[in-house]
Order: structure tokens, then C-alpha cells, then sequence
């Protein structure tokens, strides 16, 4: 993961290290500033290009919204950035929103790590068949 990667390298963590602070929220005040606003712009960036390669190599000339899912898409305002970068709408997938959860699972965790579960959701619910 390339922020994991930078956040090792500013502030000489493991990459273990890293994701754990970057989930506790225990990263220094200058991550903000330093490292997640210049990765959140760059990341928008790549996605405008993404899009832009998309329109002038397909049929399709318009892209209505874009939708994040991973661990990226769980940097906060991430969605914001993309959209205003893009000029597309954009929003951050949550596969368990119409989807009915145990009632042992704690819906905070669950809301916080959806949008890294897309595919495991989507690879869950496909029918299964041997043949």
C-alpha cells in the first residue's frame, strides 16, 4: 500500500506498524498535513486520469459517479477530494448497507471496514456451483 509505504518512511515504522497506527488514529499531528493531504490529492489525480484514458479510449464520452471501495476508500474525505478533482460525483461504497448482519456484529467495526470487504461481499454472494 503505497500510504502505508510513505507513512513507514516519514516516520521510519514497518509497514505493520504503520497500519496500526494509521487505524488507532496515533499518527503524528503532521500526517494530516504532510502525508495524507498530498496522498489524497495524488490519488484524486490518478483517478481523473484513470477517467479521462476511459472517455477518449471507449464509446463512452461520461462517467456519472464513481465509486470507491478498498482500503483507500477509508481515508476520510477521500470521496470529497475525488469529486471535486474529477468533477464527477463520488461516493464510498458500503456493501452492507441494504444487507442484514448478525446481531454479535458491531455495527461501528462493520461500517469502518466496509468499503475493504467489497470484493470479499461480492465474492460471498456469488452462487456457488461445482460443475
Amino acid at each position: 500500500n503505497q500510504l502505508n509505504n510513505e507513512i513507514s518512511r516519514r516516520y521510519g515504522m514497518t509497514n505493520e506498524e504503520a497500519e496500526n497506527a494509521k487505524r488507532r488514529g496515533t499518527l503524528p499531528e503532521s500526517y494530516d498535513m504532510e502525508v495524507l493531504q498530498p496522498y489524497s490529492e495524488t490519488l484524486a489525480m490518478e483517478i481523473g486520469r484513470a477517467l479521462q484514458l476511459f472517455t477518449t479510449s471507449t464509446q463512452y464520452r461520461k462517467v456519472d459517479q464513481i465509486l470507491l471501495a478498498g482500503g483507500g476508500a477509508m481515508i476520510p474525505g477521500i470521496d470529497e477530494v475525488v469529486g471535486q478533482r474529477t468533477g464527477t460525483p463520488t461516493m464510498v461504497v458500503n456493501p452492507f448497507a441494504n444487507m442484514a448482519v448478525g446481531s454479535k456484529i458491531r455495527p461501528q467495526a462493520l461500517t469502518a471496514d466496509a468499503p475493504s470487504l467489497f470484493v470479499a461481499c461480492g465474492l460471498a454472494m456469488r452462487r456457488f456451483d461445482p460443475q
